[in-house]
């Protein structure tokens, strides 16, 4: 399922069962030609406004909450286990955007860099509440 404004780039890669929401950018790759493209594996839920680029990995089951931003690069960190993932995120992880506090800079300054968190894993329930998108995608004209 496709929502409105979703733009999808060349080579990238969207597995069955996929929800792209509304104003999502889904990152391809061309060049340099050994690059690895975006990868969207099955029944994966992307909400809106998000920004998926550079190769990056989504795991199939995974829940990608509205406005977050993920490139081959950005750490995504569990929660609860502490565990750090670069440009991939694992099957059934539910990921929400956030922050975490650094010092930069030579004036010791603090300063919050954006970094996705996986605050849990997708369950049964979860599943219950995207029916409604199994039965428009078995409606027939």
């Amino acid at each position: 399922m496709v929502d409105s404004l979703v733009l999808v780039g060349s080579c990238a890669r969207v597995g069955k069962n996929v929800h792209l929401g509304a104003g999502t950018t889904i990152g391809g790759v061309l060049e340099p030609p050994n690059s690895r493209p975006v990868i969207i594996e099955d029944d994966v839920f992307v909400g809106g406004n998000c920004g998926i680029y550079e190769g990056c990995l989504i795991e199939s089951g995974a829940v990608i909450a509205a406005g977050t931003i993920i490139t081959a690069a950005t750490p995504i960190i569990d929660v609860e286990t502490g565990e750090k993932f670069s440009g991939r995120v694992p099957a059934t992880a539910v990921v929400v955007p956030g922050g975490r506090i650094r010092n930069l800079g030579l004036s010791g300054g603090k300063f919050v860099l954006k970094t996705p968190l996986i605050v849990k894993r997708r369950d049964p329930a979860t599943t219950a509440k995207i029916a409604l998108e199994d039965s428009l995608r078995s409606f027939e004209a």
